[in-house]
């Protein structure tokens, strides 16, 4: 249990990283090849393809000759990833036309975006979102302005849950393990699981939400350029579809994305500002960070997410 779920906590680090803003950690990784070669790893593993992990002395690829669900979708990654400094710039711009909210980016990387709630269940939904980071004691890291609900963040989530998974296997904590196994069941089938379908499809349809989807007849808003994130959507999918057979549960796929405004259009803060990233406040700070920073010992600092400020793949 331990090697799998490490395997299944670096596929999530992976996709939150490779969804979020392009840095300096992703270009790095993809620049050198790490990127691609521990997300066929991973997938490989988890598809039971391959029992041993690369050694860097061994030159042969164990993943070479691995077929399955995972490891199929993260070759179409690996295939479509950028791995010259230059073709890292392009993807940048390719995620700014996306994504990039300061350059008209229509695809919402947010949750409530393609929830079809209203303003009380929306801020309902992130009270819950930030009431499951709070239980594991992780909040939002300082220089991070993204709300609770944030692919990115929900994704780095199940990866700190896996890995905490493979710590209390590792210690052979039975309660701990059950404990953790069903957060991660409830948080796919009650946020992650219900909307990352939709997302999928705006991705690949090459559309915003309601009246920010994009001209179906504009040939330079989607192209080839999409095939990078086209693929990581269905890798991601996929993983999500496997780990929610595995905890068992049935996330209820939001039925269609909202024809209306977000919910949360409009709610600003003092300055202008929308800020509703805490989901109970709006304060700005992480979830519960104060009642978390009380509960920790002085001696140790408070979790994060993102852990580590993104310090790259596992």
């Amino acid at each position: 249990m331990a090697r799998e779920s490490v395997h299944r906590a670096r596929l999530y680090k992976l996709l939150s990283l490779a969804f979020d803003r392009p840095g300096e950690t992703l270009e790095s990784a993809l620049v050198s090849g790490t990127f691609d070669e521990q997300l066929l790893e991973s997938a490989a593993v988890l598809d039971g393809a391959v029992t041993t992990v690369s050694d860097e002395r061994d030159k042969s690829d164990p993943t070479a000759d691995a077929h399955g669900d995972l490891h199929d979708a993260a070759k179409t990654v690996v295939d479509a990833s950028p791995a010259t400094e230059a073709e890292v710039d392009e993807h940048y711009s390719t995620w700014t036309s996306l994504f990039g909210f300061e350059t008209g980016g229509d695809i919402p990387q947010y949750e409530i975006e393609f929830s079809p709630g209203t303003l009380v269940t929306s801020t309902d939904t992130l009270s819950d979102i930030a009431g499951f980071y709070d239980a594991f004691g992780l909040s939002l890291a300082d220089d991070r302005r993204e709300r609770v609900d944030h692919l990115c963040i929900e994704l780095e989530f199940v990866s700190q849950l896996a890995l905490q998974t493979a710590a209390l296997a590792k210690k052979g904590d039975e309660t701990g393990i059950e404990i953790v196994t069903d957060a991660q069941g409830s948080f796919i089938e009650d946020h992650l699981g219900r909307w990352l379908p939709r997302y999928r499809e705006a991705i690949e349809d090459g559309e915003g939400v309601g009246e920010d989807a994009i001209d179906a007849t504009d040939e330079t808003a989607v192209d080839g350029e999409t095939a990078f994130y086209d693929a990581l959507a269905v890798l991601a999918c996929r993983l999500v579809e496997r780990d929610a057979d595995r905890f068992a549960v049935e996330p209820d796929v939001f039925a269609e994305t909202p024809a209306e405004p977000s919910p949360l259009e409009g709610l600003t803060n003092s300055e202008g500002d929308v800020d509703f990233r805490c989901g109970t406040c709006g304060s700005g700070a992480g979830p519960s960070s104060a009642s978390a920073t009380e509960r920790e010992p002085e001696s140790e600092p408070e979790p994060q997410l993102p852990m580590g400020n993104r310090d790259g793949p596992y």
